[in-house]
């Protein structure tokens, strides 16, 4: 079920005033934690007291098959054409300046359009809830996508998303002839982790595909 909180964006990149060729896919929250939290050595899923949103960028071919994944377990594809900057647990650990309303994003995956392989013809924009808590919970948030220029093709308000969305399809890039065609997916999914939601992408890629016209005998 697509959510409504923007009109729906499919459009090139240059169309949208997205020339550079560097893109950053980047999210910023601004969360209150509780006030008891134990600290545990172990990421556990039933931890409910904070919350840890992830963003992840999964690269297909034309059979809409992961060729790759960028993510917190895996920083830099193979051809490092897509780079993540180190996974921020809980919005407030990258210092000072990686607050929510400072100029830097908390977390960011860099896409050099240029280098990524000529195998590679869609690119999945995810984000996930890690602890599976709604995206909701956040005090204030956003997802967005801009060029080294500073240049915008869209944001999400974490805060306006349904109350049950703990995993997004932010976004699709499609290899088009000399540019990259961008869509506002905005689609919450049921998965419960990156992994799974890019399995889940895929095969939503692979419905959109062309039905080959059959041929006369």
């Amino acid at each position: 079920m697509a959510i409504a909180t923007q009109p729906t964006l499919s459009n090139s990149l240059s169309t949208l005033g997205l020339t550079a060729k560097t893109l950053f896919f980047s999210l910023n929250f601004d969360f209150t934690p509780p006030k008891t939290e134990k600290k545990k050595k172990n990421r556990f899923k039933q931890n409910q007291g904070a919350i840890d949103i992830d963003i992840a960028c999964v690269l297909y071919d034309k059979q809409c098959t992961i060729v790759d994944m960028v993510w917190f377990k895996q920083l830099r594809d193979s051809a490092e054409s897509v780079r993540h900057q180190g996974d921020s647990l809980n919005g407030k650990d990258r210092g000072e300046q990686a607050l929510y309303h400072a100029p830097l994003d908390q977390e960011q995956i860099r896409l050099y359009l240029k280098d990524i392989p000529a195998q590679v013809t869609s690119i999945g924009l995810l984000a996930n809830s890690y602890y599976e808590q709604p995206f909701r919970r956040v005090h204030a948030g956003e997802i967005h996508l801009s060029d080294d220029e500073g240049n915008r093709a869209f944001d999400i308000n974490l805060k306006q998303l349904p109350g049950d969305c703990h995993t997004l399809w932010v976004a699709s890039l499609h290899r088009e002839v000399g540019d990259w065609h961008l869509i506002l997916q905005n689609l919450p999914l049921p998965a419960k982790d990156l992994e799974k939601a890019a399995q889940e992408v895929a095969h939503e890629l692979a419905r959109a595909l062309p039905v080959p016209l059959s041929v006369a005998t």
